[in-house]
């Protein structure tokens, strides 16, 4: 546990000087959250998604400018539909905060987002543990991984409902996982499950369907044969009427405020947000072939390292140089796969089962992410954090299978180290000579 703690205070250190040096509002969507916790701060009720509360041309100029003090961000809400649960235990950091100033109260909602990625650091640790216990070193490399990624960095030191999100869905894959290894009793695991399911419903509509597939799979799959289908789907029932039960204030709300078609806003939020950019509007202008280009160029840089409102990138050195980490990753963990497709006894069933729900997380966040690009053109690799689990294990395995296992704790130590590097030269060499107002 001591090399986990380390890792948990650079984590902090990092994200602290994150969360500190980022400027104002440098962070997608940063404004429109803010306004939606200080709506709660302010009036005790939650905000109300209007029209007017996304104006096209006024957000690119004020990004444009770097967000001056004399541009105000009060109209910038387009994020008030959003389900509540993350604004909520946000608000009281906000009222503790605000009498110390707008700045101080920024910083410490920036905090908090960071105490969450502690949090989902640690949830992490524990499903890499549950399925490889004996393997101690795996779990602390792919909690490394995940807690240096620079762009994972930058969104957990921002203010974002993204990092509660991820927290709800590293839950329920833990739940998962236990569910199949059949740690876990039939009774505790609908109420735990329900409790979790119900909290994703509360925080944000992408945890929706990689939540309900993670406890419908380890479900069925879960306690072999003991279970009838009748009485599993009996306990699916109970556990998603549970969640639901917790969630249907939310629901109702939105149904009286957007109408019962639209009890989550998202109608109304497509209606409100003229001026984005669609997918079809741009393979118009541009063609299916730079489109389909652009979605993995784009989508590689901005997972690694692509900062502020898309608008910052790094030298292309860093990315030719994860790109080929990414690749010898790529390659060693097609040769794991075929490792324990050659030798069916390496790993149990339950540890098959559980890397199954590894990959059904990852599966999902693609979709998710490809099905909301076929909207809207968002090529964020934000949008895949999700399934950082998952994908922090593919590389990990990957590039230790192609490692003499007396080399594997150095060269994983260096590469945590450059980690570290690049971090604080992502932050102090692109983002804040960048993004800074007046530079």
């Amino acid at each position: 546990m001591r090399r986990l703690t380390l890792i948990f205070i650079a984590y902090l250190i990092l994200g602290a000087l994150y969360a500190i040096f980022t400027p104002r509002w440098q962070a997608p969507d940063e404004p429109a959250h803010f306004n939606y916790i200080r709506t709660l701060a302010a009036t005790g009720t939650l905000p109300v998604l209007q029209f007017g509360d996304y104006d096209h041309a006024y957000l690119e100029q004020i990004k444009a400018a770097k967000f001056p003090p004399s541009m105000p961000i009060d109209a910038i809400r387009y994020e008030s539909y959003q389900p509540p649960l993350y604004y909520l235990a946000a608000t009281p950091v906000c009222l503790a905060a605000r009498a110390a100033g707008l700045d101080a109260t920024v910083i410490a909602l920036r905090l908090f987002s960071v105490a969450l990625g502690v949090l989902v650091l640690f949830t992490a640790f524990h499903i890499v543990r549950a399925i490889f216990p004996d393997d101690e070193r795996l779990a602390l490399a792919i909690v490394g991984l995940m807690a240096t990624v620079p762009q994972h960095l930058a969104v957990s030191a921002s203010i974002s409902n993204d990092l509660a999100a991820e927290l709800v869905l590293a839950l329920i894959l833990w739940l998962a996982v236990l569910r199949v290894q059949s740690r876990i009793s039939h009774r505790r695991f609908a109420l735990l499950g329900g409790i979790l399911f119900g909290a994703a419903l509360l925080t944000k509509t992408t945890t929706y369907l990689p939540g309900m597939l993670l406890l419908a799979v380890a479900e069925v799959v879960g306690n072999g044969q003991r279970s009838t289908v009748r009485k599993r789907v009996a306990r699916l029932i109970v556990l998603f009427a549970l969640a639901a039960l917790i969630a249907a204030p939310m629901f109702l709300r939105g149904a009286l405020t957007y109408g019962i078609t639209d009890p989550l806003g998202i109608a109304r939020h497509d209606a409100i947000v003229v001026g984005q950019a669609t997918t079809a509007q741009v393979v118009a202008q541009r063609g299916v072939a730079r489109v389909v280009a652009d979605f993995f160029v784009v989508t590689f840089k901005s997972f690694w390292a692509q900062f502020g409102w898309m608008g910052v990138l790094v030298s292309d050195r860093i990315y030719v140089a994860l790109a080929l980490l990414c690749a010898v990753a790529l390659l060693g963990f097609t040769f794991y796969v075929a490792r324990l497709i050659r030798q069916r006894d390496g790993i149990t069933p339950a540890q098959r089962a559980s890397l199954g729900l590894l990959a059904l997380l990852l599966i999902v966040a693609v979709a998710d992410y490809i099905g909301y690009n076929l909207k809207f053109l968002q090529f964020q690799g934000r949008y895949l954090f999700p399934a950082l689990v998952s994908i922090a294990f593919l590389l990990v395995v990957g590039v230790r299978e192609l490692i003499a296992r007396e080399y594997q704790p150095i060269v994983f130590v260096l590469l945590y180290g450059a980690m570290i590097v690049l971090d604080v030269v992502c932050l102090f060499f692109f983002i804040v000579p960048q993004l800074a107002y007046g530079v």
